[in-house]
């Protein structure tokens, strides 16, 4: 079953908003380091609830607005998937094979940007709960 897992948030303030999730909701930091895309040096922070993870990014001058960035999905199979989407859209373009985050970046009917893939992005795996 494909699984929504991964949302990033850009902010001009990554650690305050860091703080707050953490203070607030109680989220864990798994990962803290620079975004595999940019060579600037703009910072980004994961947090966790045990099982969904939240990017916090650092915003640059000129990237995009502050807010909802993109979400990422962990599919089971990315070619049933690519095939899916191109009834939606005119091409789907693979990213890179080295690229460690995702290996498709589309967006949905709206806009909103996703992240596709069949790896995941982080080495952690959900916590269960003590019924399961």
């Amino acid at each position: 079953m494909n699984q929504l897992r991964h949302l990033a948030i850009r902010t001009e303030e990554p650690e305050k908003l860091v703080a707050f999730y953490k203070e607030a909701f109680g989220f864990r930091e798994v990962s803290e380091g620079v975004p595999p895309a940019q060579l600037q040096e703009s910072r980004s922070f994961h947090l966790t609830d045990g099982y969904f993870e939240l990017a916090i990014l650092a915003n640059v001058p000129n990237q995009s607005p502050n807010g909802l960035y993109h979400f990422g999905i962990k599919v089971d199979d990315m070619d049933e998937t690519a095939r899916k989407l191109e009834s939606f859209q005119k091409h789907v373009q693979r990213r890179p094979a080295d690229t460690s985050f995702a290996e498709l970046r589309v967006s949905d009917i709206d806009g909103n940007l996703m992240d596709l893939s069949v790896h995941g992005f982080l080495e952690y795996q959900p916590v269960k709960s003590a019924k399961e």
